[in-house]
């Protein structure tokens, strides 16, 4: 099973009758069993972009979640945000939506044949903007501490998941670096992300007892999936997309990498990344694990 994951920046223009169409996107991420969207920018009341987006790719069922917050996702006239997942319809998932997420920032799709649920996630990039918290009804600090209480939520999710006999493959992206080895030229350590980075690490990661595809496989690579488009003059990049495993999933890890090529990413400034297990997508695990 190969699954892929980008950050697309704006889905619309792949939906356009012409040749730069999901089809073709699809067959340049390597023809994925299962490919997950960031920041699709597509508004729930776009009814003919929706309808497009759930059949661009034949054979696939489409999961999403779209932003649908009147506070805080309104800017671009609320195209913003949003998370959609494509998988191979004999996979035959299931779409779980969470209430909180507002903004549309991730989707589970649960494959309950090969006990396993793919998390498509858009983190949460934190900035010193006020945040206008719904259950509350009032604003309640700024998006940097969102982004925090956002990753506590998901991990609460995840290990509910977890509960229920799933395996974890949790993809896409986190707004945030993991370690200096994820950056250049520089990590940022000032407050609050070191406090974000270190709360990720420990309590995000280590406490649902993830790990890291790619520095499982290749735990010294020099790889970024983003990239400073005002930058001309020297690399400023950072690995911020990343797929994230369940501990039972790991004797499946067959590869991991990321599609550094320009070419790659046409309208985005991120890279996708792609993870293959050997679990068959016709619903059965392989004889190794």
């Amino acid at each position: 099973m190969r699954i892929a994951s980008w950050n697309i920046e704006n889905l619309a223009p792949w939906l356009a009758d012409d040749a730069m169409g999901l089809p073709s996107l699809h067959e340049r991420l390597g023809s994925p069993d299962v490919l997950c969207l960031q920041e699709v920018r597509i508004r729930p009341g776009d009814q003919a972009l929706v309808a497009r987006m759930h059949a661009a790719l034949p054979g696939f069922a489409c999961h999403a979640s779209l932003n649908h917050d009147t506070h805080n996702g309104r800017f671009r006239g609320g195209r913003a945000y949003g998370v959609a997942t494509w998988l191979r319809a004999e996979l035959e998932a299931t779409p779980l939506r969470f209430a909180w997420d507002t903004e549309g920032r991730v989707i589970v799709s649960a494959l309950s044949s090969l006990g396993l649920a793919v998390v498509n996630v858009y983190a949460v990039n934190g900035t010193h903007r006020p945040y206008w918290d719904a259950e509350r009804g009032a604003l309640y600090g700024d998006r940097h501490q969102f982004k925090q209480r956002f990753i506590e939520r998901l991990g609460d999710e995840a290990q509910a998941l977890a509960a229920h006999g799933l395996e974890l493959a949790l993809t896409g992206d986190w707004n945030i670096s993991r370690s200096r080895l994820d950056t250049t030229p520089r990590l940022r350590t000032e407050e609050p992300h070191a406090t974000a980075r270190r709360r990720f690490n420990e309590e995000f990661i280590g406490g649902l007892r993830l790990t890291d595809a790619l520095r499982q496989l290749h735990p010294e690579a020099l790889a970024y999936t983003w990239f400073n488009p005002r930058s001309r003059h020297r690399l400023d990049a950072a690995r911020v997309d990343f797929a994230l495993l369940s501990e039972g999933l790991l004797p499946h890890l067959a590869g991991a990498g990321i599609d550094a090529d320009p070419a790659a990413r046409p309208g985005s400034d991120h890279a996708p990344l792609w993870i293959e297990l050997d679990v068959d997508p016709a619903g059965a695990r392989s004889s190794g694990g």
